[in-house]
């Protein structure tokens, strides 16, 4: 068994040295990833204005949460060949960081710093998850910064509601004062 291990161990490092190639002659210092670079700056910039530091703790606490989960769901999305990036911001970090560590979850901490409950949080989200699965993945499809293999955009929509409320409740519960 171990050989086995070892042999698939020597595979994957081939195929790492030859992705690290193609990343440096295709993906750094181009255009496409300039723009990655520089959205994934704009984002956090735009969430540091606009969110109120006394809140920052709980809200902060939701993105890392976001983080955790979306980058987990990622990776296994990219490694069980349902999409891919094309343009990544490092050959080696997580294969959509833009993604995972930006903009989804500043995007979910600003709607949970607006739109805390209720109705308006349910709304929120409806049109976050919209715009993020029929309109900002068929953008970044068509930029080919992001591919899809086998995969449908309507899987995400309702991935993002669902994960919008179980995340909430998480912290929620973990914020909740003992008023006894």
């Amino acid at each position: 068994m171990n050989h086995q291990y070892d042999q698939l161990n020597k595979e994957v490092m081939n195929i790492t040295d030859e992705y690290i190639g193609y990343w440096f002659e295709h993906c750094f210092l181009s255009p496409k990833w300039w723009l990655l670079i520089v959205l994934f700056i704009g984002t956090w910039v735009v969430f540091i204005k606009l969110v109120n530091r006394e809140k920052l703790p709980k809200i902060l606490f939701l993105g890392l949460i976001w983080i955790i989960i979306s980058s987990n769901l990622d990776g296994m999305g990219y490694e069980l060949g349902l999409w891919g990036y094309p343009v990544q911001i490092s050959p080696l970090l997580s294969k959509a960081y833009l993604f995972d560590y930006a903009l989804v979850p500043v995007t979910y901490m600003l709607v949970y710093f607006y739109f805390p409950k209720g109705k308006k949080f349910l709304v929120a989200n409806v049109i976050l998850a919209a715009g993020a699965s029929f309109i900002a993945e068929p953008f970044f499809r068509w930029l080919d910064i992001y591919k899809i293999y086998n995969w449908k955009m309507i899987y995400s929509f309702f991935i993002y509601i669902f994960l919008s409320y179980v995340i909430r409740a998480i912290v929620e519960k973990v914020f909740r004062r003992d008023d006894s």
